[in-house]
């Protein structure tokens, strides 16, 4: 049952993702701002087990950090939103001492890095100049890395890793996730090189650095979040879709791959011009 659930879930929900992505724009930025809103409610759930007051300024703060990114874009203003966040929780700490457990604004702080901020990379890629290309390997590596590793370990996986938050996964499967993820990172490059007159055979090259690299942090993403649901004492972060669990545990590779990307995709497209 649950994998005919998980089938659906997918079955339904890929066509939506390629359509959101291949556009991009105003639509992509509202799906991630929203996902980024369920997801931060999910991580508060989970560590607060309740609804705090403080987590609102982690709801409005997301909700104006994706506006300023359809307003600005990419920019220094980055640093000043992050820093103006991190001081209004500060405030909040010394006008509500006593009241307020310094736990939950840690927490509150984290939730905000690690979800909503770090989903907006996904934006940022998809609105580069060259984004158009290269946001698909956030999901290639993401997904793939995961199949890989999945498919792998079930087949030669003999050595299970020790004093880690998943001691079920294998040193086999994760060296076939990165090398499977890489193999379809080349495959696209070469592929999209052949349309793309903008930058040839480099798009291999950065192609396959992304794909390695974006498979490596897609497998830390997935440990992190196991991590946080075995401090939290908790299975899964939610059950939004069927078979899969919550946003969270559809998007923990993605939030730590799409950061990646952008930085590897900004930094080789401009050493190679």
């Amino acid at each position: 049952m649950t994998f005919v659930k998980r089938a659906i879930t997918t079955v339904v929900g890929m066509p939506l993702v390629i359509l959101l992505v291949y556009f991009g724009g105003v639509p992509l930025l509202v799906v991630c701002a929203i996902f980024a809103l369920v997801g931060l409610r999910e991580f508060y759930l989970a560590f607060s087990k309740k609804d705090r007051g403080i987590h609102i300024i982690g709801y409005v703060a997301t909700v104006g950090y994706f506006a300023a990114i359809y307003v600005f874009g990419a920019g220094y203003w980055l640093l000043i939103a992050l820093t103006l966040f991190i001081i209004i929780v500060q405030t909040c700490l010394v006008v509500f001492f006593r009241k307020l457990p310094i736990s939950e604004c840690v927490s509150t702080v984290y939730g905000f890095l690690y979800v909503p901020f770090l989903l907006s990379f996904l934006v940022l890629v998809r609105e580069h100049t060259l984004g158009h290309y290269y946001v698909w390997l956030i999901f290639t590596a993401s997904f793939g890395c995961d199949t890989f590793a999945y498919l792998t370990g079930s087949l030669i996986g003999k050595n299970k890793l020790k004093n880690t938050p998943s001691p079920s996964k294998s040193v086999e499967g994760l060296i076939g996730g990165v090398a499977g993820a890489t193999l379809i990172g080349l495959a696209y490059g070469l592929v999209v090189s052949q349309f793309s007159t903008d930058y040839g055979q480099r798009m291999v090259v950065i192609a396959v650095v992304i794909s390695f690299l974006g498979a490596i942090f897609s497998i830390i993403g997935d440990l992190a979040a196991s991590a946080v649901k075995r401090h939290c004492e908790i299975k899964d972060f939610g059950n939004l879709f069927p078979g899969h669990g919550g946003v969270m545990d559809r998007i923990d590779s993605i939030v730590t791959v799409a950061p990646i990307v952008y930085m590897v995709m900004s930094v080789m497209v401009w050493s190679l011009l």
